[in-house]
């Protein structure tokens, strides 16, 4: 949009519109590019400023102090703004300011750049203003401060603009079109922008799906195992691996490790003999390149499939771009590998259409479709990963295009799409592939459909085995909400939209007219059905809140209630109000699910005359039957007749009247003996950490492999050299919370500020993180050390990365940081696990699990915690030249008896004790020494 507009930004002293206050305003006018005019002003709030406020923006106390109050400025602003339309970044904090806490400017239009930036940067790691300016080469001289962050919202809109000016024309139109009859601001930037381009010699045409998605014209043939199996050979192996192997050669300062060689030789032995086994291998044994260069000869000699599956993408990413590629030059001969990912990771073509045919319904529905038009002028591979869904709503909304579709059947692909769609083409290369990386949601998710997705295999090494008891409990898991139940239903639609208009619309004039008057009467009377459904379902899940309000022993983690319905529960009066509710609601689902049956039959007479999309509409109403079938049943068994396997419990966010159903599998291990251990020749389970109190007894037992081969294989580092394990004595219990939060904040401000950063900080809880991060973060800053946290919600890739890149840091994370973390070298020098990391008791799936134990704490909750605390160990010593500190602030470690079962898990480091004090003198002394 041309002419001028005004960008503007404020700098309060909370988040909060109605109880926080403005503190600083920065303005500036834009005209076709350039900023002409410019405003600022300190404004002063009457309230104190929040230190962390101080610490974000740098305001302080006194800069205020003398400043106008808001009464004042308030003019000045509406005539700097007049009626121009107006620029912010995350326009509803600052127009909630304006317009609604101070009742100006309300009839100015606005554009929100962090919205636009979302579609036209659809890749983008992160939208906030300081990551977007840095990639669209604007230079920031104060980040949070109010003018120059107007000057950047300027500049980068500027910049959007010019991108959304050389999108194809039709991609413009599109997105204006399919947002014309919703509110959503950003649409008015689209509409703008088509105004200016029909002025220009670029004709408006339908973008089809032929053009978007491009067919597989490649020729493919999948492995073919010869009719006798070559050997895996000991001395091939030992040889690749030696001093002066093949992969001396490619690895810079490589050195023999004959733990890495017992490990590979350990892989081919299984190979050769058809069983599985379980082998744990300690960091800096080398894995991947120990069971990768097995793998690799087996497939290659024998015309076998092997996967590979991992928990982590980092690790995947290592295998793929670094591991792979030294395997391929190390063999010398070519060795087709391939990434495999599961089917709601890639977007369906006929799925899109339909959305395109059938118009967005709302802003997030409009939003995600332009971010996803504008991602295939640059991308045709379908994946997910290269999308930054930022927002729950746009995920659902992927779901609902993904090639997760029920309904959908390789001929759909091959026949109908004629080779386009991207999972169909992802498919066809891993079934030519010798080695498939998947990951563990997906191995499990393709073994309960029987290899629908990934091509068939008897091979299977799985990395990061540790959690895949976590892997399969979470790809059983059910969750049934009713946003999801009203969505699908609203998804059948009526006579006048949705599924049935489209119908109707395409059977009109193609069937006979008694055919398409019959289907007529019979949308219309499913559709009444549907509304009656409609508020049915709202009353259901109204007696869920109501039971939920009732019973006094609710459970809270930090934001979400948690509510086990076992056999106690359901005896109590409002579990029977939920019975008698879903009494009458599931009449409505038989109702529903066999209308939509007879829908799919009644459709099949038409299967050879020329309906436009039948194939399409007849998937759809298929995958409908299906689903009210499949959902039916399960809510039937979770009120009325519960399955003695499965965990059933109730969540509520904080704040929230929107409860959810949840169901999950109380012993997994049927599931291993029926997927991977009955079903393939040889199982390679694998990890850093698979014993607990130096046994592999509890995770044979959690995966049903009593009777399989174990091997703990011996560390390459000399951790009594490179590892001091210091434990405080005198820091209070976590139970004393006042006196212990204190002790840790003291803790790991002293041994920062000793360490010149270079610290990590493990959290269990986010509660704790976030105080702690907002009680250290101001004295840190002192001594110029920069925190790097979770708390504002930058990703950890993002907080990683700056960690790395800072010479004076400290890392702070919770769960997703105990794992999969590599930090070598000198940028981390200690680390710090606040708590020991027990489960939370409440949770429904611990809870459950741990009943089906005598001794529950010591058989399930210590075994369980351990291997956690074994991991978040293992992020400190990467390489064999590491040195570190590691330190415990939980006393239990020491007091408590189980504490023992901590310490003795880990290895054999140097050890001491003492007041939590000398910690930052002992550290620095250790690392110090020569």
């Amino acid at each position: 949009m041309r002419g001028e507009l005004v960008a503007i930004d404020l700098e309060s002293t909370g988040l909060n519109v109605n109880t926080d206050k403005i503190i600083e305003v920065g303005a500036v006018r834009l005209k076709d590019g350039k900023i002409v005019d410019e405003y600022s002003t300190m404004v002063n709030p009457g309230i104190p400023i929040p230190t962390i406020t101080t610490h974000i923006t740098g305001i302080q106390q006194e800069d205020v102090a003398h400043a106008p109050t808001i009464d004042k400025v308030l003019p000045d602003i509406i005539k700097f703004v007049g009626d121009a339309v107006m620029i912010a970044h995350n326009v509803t904090l600052d127009m909630g300011f304006l317009q609604d806490t101070h009742g100006i400017l309300r009839a100015n239009k606005s554009i929100d750049t962090y919205d636009l930036a979302t579609i036209l940067l659809p890749g983008a790691p992160r939208y906030n203003l300081n990551s977007l300016t840095t990639q669209v080469g604007i230079e920031l001289e104060n980040a949070h401060r109010a003018l120059d962050d107007a000057k950047a919202t300027a500049l980068l809109y500027w910049a959007l603009w010019e991108r959304i000016l050389k999108l194809p024309h039709s991609v413009v139109q599109e997105i204006s079109a399919a947002s014309a009859n919703i509110e959503w601001g950003t649409s008015l930037v689209f509409t703008m922008a088509l105004r200016e381009s029909t002025t220009s010699s670029r004709e408006a045409t339908k973008l089809t799906t032929e053009q978007l998605f491009e067919p597989d014209t490649q020729q493919h043939s999948s492995l073919k195992p010869g009719d006798t199996q070559k050997l895996l050979s000991k001395e091939g192996l030992e040889t690749l691996l030696a001093d002066d192997g093949a992969f001396a050669d490619l690895i810079p300062n490589y050195l023999h490790r004959p733990q890495q060689e017992q490990m590979a030789l350990e892989v081919a032995d299984a190979f050769n003999t058809h069983r599985p086994v379980m082998i744990e291998a300690d960091t800096g044994t080398g894995k991947s390149l120990a069971y990768l260069l097995p793998a690799a000869l087996w497939a290659k000699e024998n015309g076998e499939r092997v996967v590979i599956s991992t928990n982590t993408l980092n690790l995947q990413d290592q295998i793929i771009h670094k591991d792979v590629p030294i395997v391929k030059k190390a063999l010398g001969f070519d060795l087709n590998v391939a990434v495999m990912k599961g089917r709601d990771n890639y977007l369906c073509p006929r799925r899109l259409a339909t959305m395109r045919r059938r118009k967005p319904n709302n802003p997030d529905e409009a939003r995600t479709l332009a971010k996803i038009l504008v991602w295939l002028t640059e991308s045709q591979s379908g994946d997910r990963s290269e999308l930054n869904l930022r927002s729950q709503a746009e995920r659902n909304i992927w779901q609902r295009l993904s090639a997760q579709d029920e309904g959908c059947a390789t001929r759909t692909c091959e026949t109908l799409m004629q080779g386009r769609c991207p999972f169909y083409k992802a498919r066809k290369t891993a079934a030519e592939a010798h080695l498939v990386i998947v990951n563990h949601a997906l191995l499990v998710a393709d073994a309960k459909t029987e290899n629908q997705v990934i091509p068939e295999y008897r091979y299977l090494i799985v990395d990061e085995a540790h959690q895949l008891e976590d892997a399969i409990t979470h790809s059983l898991t059910v969750y049934i909400d009713e946003a999801t139940l009203q969505r699908r239903l609203s998804s059948i639609g009526t006579p006048q939209r949705g599924l049935f208009k489209e119908l109707l619309d395409n059977l009109r004039g193609n069937v006979p007219e008694k055919d398409y008057q019959r289907m007529v009467a019979f949308a219309t009377t499913v559709s009444d059905a549907t509304s009656l459904m409609d508020t049915h379902i709202h009353k259901f899940f109204q007696s869920i809140l109501s039971f939920l309000n009732e019973i006094q022993e609710q459970r809270s983690s930090e934001y979400v209630t948690l509510v086990r319905i076992d056999g106690r529960l359901r005896n109590r009066g409002g579990f029977g109000n939920i019975q008698a509710s879903w009494r009458t609601l599931v009449e409505f689902f038989d109702v529903i699910g066999v209308s939509m049956e007879r829908l799919t039959k009644a459709l099949n007479k038409f299967d050879h005359q020329n309906i436009p999309n039948y194939h399409d509409l007849h998937d759809s109403t298929q995958t409908a039957a299906n689903y009210f079938a499949e959902t039916r049943a399960s809510l039937d068994k979770f009120i009325l007749e519960p399955d003695g396997n499965m965990i059933y419990w109730l969540t509520v966010s904080q704040g929230s009247n929107e409860p959810s159903i949840q169901m999950a599998p109380l012993h997994i291990g049927s599931s291993m003996e029926n997927y991977l251990w009955s079903e393939k020749e040889s199982v390679v389970l694998t990890s850093a950490t698979l014993r607990s109190q130096g046994s592999f007894g509890f995770i044979k037992d959690r995966l049903y492999a009593n009777s399989i081969k174990t091997l703990d294989i011996p560390s390459v580092f000399d951790y009594k050299k490179s590892t001091l394990i210091y434990l405080p004595d005198d820091i209070p219990e976590p139970n004393q919370k006042q006196a212990y939060q204190k002790a840790v904040e003291r803790g790991i401000i002293e041994l920062a500020a000793a360490l010149d950063g270079r610290v990590m900080v493990l959290f269990t809880s986010y509660s704790q993180l976030r105080q702690t991060s907002q009680a250290i973060s101001p004295r840190l800053m002192l001594g110029n050390i920069t925190l790097y946290d979770q708390s504002d919600g930058t990703s950890r890739e993002a907080l990683l990365e700056g960690f790395k890149s800072t010479d004076k840091a400290v890392l702070m994370g919770t769960k997703s940081f105990w794992e999969g973390i590599d930090v070598p070298g000198d940028s981390l020098s200690a680390l710090i696990i606040v708590r020991l990391p027990f489960a939370v008791p409440s949770d429904p799936i611990f809870a459950a699990r741990s009943e089906s134990y005598p001794n529950s704490f010591n058989d399930y909750a210590v075994p369980d915690a351990t291997l956690r605390f074994r991991q978040g160990f293992g992020r400190l010593i990467r390489t064999l030249t590491d040195r570190g500190v590691f330190t415990v602030f939980d006393s239990r470690v020491i007091t408590k008896k189980y504490g023992a079962n901590f310490l003795e898990s880990l290895p054999d480091c140097t050890t001491e004790t003492g007041n939590l004090e000398q910690l930052p003198i002992v550290a620095k002394k250790w690392l110090e020494r020569d």
